[in-house]
């Protein structure tokens, strides 16, 4: 078959791939210049600048897979510089999980909180194999009926819920718990009690060697928007460029972009394409890059900043641990929790740059007059939210509707999260489709 696969992020490069080697006739459009969406990094100032994907863990089991495929088996090592750790009251206190005990040692709640966290993350391994937290469609639809901030507070009480739980779903998708299910959160626990280790590792050559090394193989056309896409009655799929008055027919379209852009480009959706569509929401952030002093910078990979502490910086990683150094500074990676990045997203990088460096002088007092602006990073669809009800509703649209008028849906939006979610998602619809 004929195949497009609009948009060169992660899990449509990762789609066209597997298609290609299925045999068919793959094209990939790509309205940016370069490949990898949010899996992208930048050369600034002499640093090599992740702007999106920050990490990627050691349970990535069919990451790991495409990439030795690619070839880049060797560029792939183990960050181990320093630890992660929760900030309260200005001291950083140390959480690096690698297993449910853990939380029993993190002194950034009191005893009682970890305790009761520490009972909730035990239950969680009942659930075993029956949850996948990189595919969600797996497991029990009655998980799907309350959101992480409700269930929390209700098992683990507000302390374990404002600086775990709300904590950590804020700094890796940058909204609160309460748009979250607790679906997620049940299967997140149980892949932390079952495979534990949540090592974290990254590409030398950054996070943009793996999305380039797939475009490599295949047919990309950059900077080629893509205007609409329509059914035609069962003779094919139409795609019309941006700019261009001719339609070209595939025999099948794999839209891989955000819902957002999805939604805009499907002229005749079908009721179930419709529906799904309109109720994905994502959350927004901003990640800046900052230089600092490596004599003053600290030795920690990566800081989770509760809202509690914060109501602009949701997260700080340090990008040392990647070699993002040259000697005398180093790169900082502070994230903007989504109601922050709703205020500033709409004003000048020096504006951002200002404020967040205001706010890591006012979190760590030994970083004034120090912070230097390197580049900002606006993320208005950043992620997806996985909220209450969503998480089936996603579901009942892989058995009922998707792939309906030759209109395949792409990407993490459909119950895969992260990275990992994201290749399981681009390899699921090259599968269906054969």
């Amino acid at each position: 078959m004929k195949i497009a696969v609009i948009g060169a992020g992660i899990s449509g490069l990762t789609a066209a791939w597997r298609l290609q080697q299925a045999g068919h006739e793959v094209e990939v459009f790509e309205a940016s210049d370069h490949p990898g969406g949010r899996m992208w990094s930048k050369a600034v100032d002499g640093f090599e600048l992740d702007l999106g994907v920050h990490m990627l863990l050691v349970h990535y089991d069919r990451t790991r897979a495409l990439i030795e495929e690619m070839g880049l088996q060797n560029q792939w090592f183990a960050l181990l510089s320093g630890s992660g750790g929760v900030l309260r009251d200005q001291d950083l206190n140390s959480f690096s999980p690698g297993r449910a005990f853990d939380v029993l040692r993190f002194r950034g709640i009191h005893l009682v909180a970890r305790v009761r966290l520490f009972i909730e993350l035990a239950r969680a391994h009942s659930f075993g194999d029956d949850l996948d937290f990189y595919d969600l469609s797996v497991g029990d639809d009655a998980l799907d009926d309350e959101d992480c901030e409700t269930f929390s507070k209700r098992r683990m009480g507000d302390e374990a819920t404002n600086y775990v739980v709300d904590c950590f779903i804020r700094t890796f998708h940058f909204h609160g718990a309460r748009k979250m299910s607790v679906k997620y959160f049940e299967a997140l626990a149980a892949l932390l009690v079952t495979r534990g280790e949540f090592q974290t590792y990254a590409l030398r050559g950054h996070m943009r060697a793996l999305p380039e090394a797939l475009a490599a193989r295949l047919l990309v056309r950059y900077a080629s928007p893509i205007e609409s896409v329509t059914s035609l009655e069962g003779t094919g799929v139409g795609v019309q460029l941006t700019g261009s008055t001719t339609t070209a027919i595939y025999d099948a379209v794999v839209v891989a972009t955000t819902a957002e852009v999805a939604r805009a480009l499907l002229r005749t959706p079908t009721a179930a394409q419709h529906g799904l569509l309109s109720h994905v929401s994502s959350s927004s952030t901003a990640v800046c890059s900052v230089a600092v002093p490596v004599a003053i910078a600290g030795d920690f990979e990566g800081i989770w900043v509760p809202f509690t502490e914060s109501q602009m910086i949701c997260a700080v990683s340090n990008e040392t641990c990647k070699g993002s150094s040259d000697g005398q500074r180093c790169v900082f990676s502070v994230f903007l929790h989504e109601e922050a990045a709703a205020e500033w997203l709409s004003r000048s990088d020096d504006e951002i740059t200002q404020a967040v460096a205001d706010e890591l002088v006012r979190l760590f007092p030994r970083y004034a007059g120090h912070v230097e602006p390197l580049f900002v990073q606006r993320w208005p669809a950043a992620l997806p939210v996985y909220g209450v009800g969503q998480v089936t509703r996603v579901k009942a649209f892989w058995d009922h509707g998707q792939g309906d008028g030759g209109v395949w849906l792409c990407g993490d939006y459909l119950n895969h999260p992260w990275v990992e979610g994201a290749v399981r998602c681009g390899e699921k619809v090259a599968a269906r489709i054969g």
